[in-house]
């Protein structure tokens, strides 16, 4: 009787433990397997922008480390939540990632009441990919103003005349035209477009006036004419463009700084987030990669998943600052955005 008494609670305590060590055994297998197919990544803006120019060499440098194709997928619309969307809800298994800047998880949970994802709750960190020192404004070429303070000039002139390129409520450009705007008491109109690479055609083509840019696709159409530099990001002016002021220098700048990260959806296995934090790191530490960055100036943000949140938690203070400071209160997503997550 005592026996079979025991056995019963040697049982109970062993099959836990049993299954337990089956489970560990089955993840370990799975991420010594990983990857087995190719991996895709959410680049959450239009082709031809810097998200997306980073997203491919990135991709690239990642596939030949993995010895698995990782392709790019352009999902862009309603300030990066139709993108972000599709990466929180694909399975946590390692083959979807989703590339952003800080618009996605920083400023979107300030800009907009709800959202179709948990901004804390549905993805997890891998890594930071790069950061810009200094972003610019540029004016289309036929605009008759040649630096911000003719801009603004311009825009108290003639009110409403003057157009500001965005990417959607709640995009970088479409907070800096805020800042620009209600710092300068000027009035100009916000026009959106669906990323940085519709919105810079629209600039050069003269469809809108304005348009925030980074310097590496800036500069060679600058340096053709094709558009104008009127002001970089910063409180200094950037190396390489002495001839540009800063907004720090005559409208002070919000200082919100671009950075981009590498992301997966939460619940992805902890070790198969740390095999990508470690091909990450050596993809951005390659001499294509860091050629790639030099050029288009840009800083490297190696380091680990944890290093990464920190600088993430303190952008999302900073901004929190900004945003209340500027005066911008949530509104509604925009009406392209997906529904919301059931919970």
């Amino acid at each position: 009787m005592h026996e079979l008494t025991l056995r019963k609670v040697l049982k109970s305590l062993l099959s836990p433990l049993l299954a337990a060590s089956l489970l560990s055994q089955s993840a370990l297998a799975q991420t010594d397997a990983f990857p087995a197919k190719p991996i895709r990544i959410i680049a959450s803006t239009s082709p031809g922008g810097l998200t997306d120019l980073l997203a491919r060499n990135l991709g690239r440098q990642m596939s030949e480390s993995l010895g698995q194709q990782v392709v790019v997928e352009n999902r862009p619309g309603a300030g990066t939540l139709i993108g972000m969307t599709a990466c929180a809800r694909a399975p946590a298994d390692g083959y979807t990632l989703c590339l952003t800047d800080n618009q996605s998880l920083v400023f979107n949970p300030l800009l907009f009441s709800k959202l179709p994802y948990d901004p804390k709750g549905d993805f997890v960190a891998i890594g930071g990919v790069v950061r810009t020192p200094h972003d610019v404004i540029v004016a289309s070429p036929t605009l008759p103003a040649n630096n911000l303070a003719e801009v603004l000039a311009l825009a108290r002139t003639k009110p409403g005349t003057v157009s500001f390129a965005t990417w959607g409520p709640g995009s970088l450009p479409a907070i800096y035209y805020a800042w620009i705007t209600r710092q300068a008491g000027v009035q100009m109109t916000p026009v959106p477009y669906k990323g940085a690479g519709p919105s810079f055609l629209a600039v050069m083509t003269g469809e809108v006036n304005l348009a925030y840019s980074s310097l590496a696709i800036a500069k060679p159409a600058a340096e053709a004419g094709k558009v104008k530099l009127i002001a970089v990001t910063g409180n200094r002016r950037a190396a390489g463009f002495p001839s540009t002021a800063s907004l720090g220098e005559s409208n002070s700048d919000p200082n919100l700084g671009t950075f981009w990260g590498l992301y997966a959806p939460a619940k992805t296995p902890t070790a198969i987030v740390a095999r990508l934090n470690t091909e990450l790191n050596k993809a951005l530490s390659s001499a294509a990669f860091q050629s790639f960055a030099q050029q288009g100036f840009l800083e490297t943000m190696a380091g680990t998943p944890e290093q990464f949140a920190a600088t993430l938690a303190q952008a999302q203070a900073t901004s929190a600052r900004t945003f209340q400071t500027i005066g911008i209160q949530p509104t509604d997503a925009p009406s392209d955005a997906p529904q919301a997550m059931p919970r």
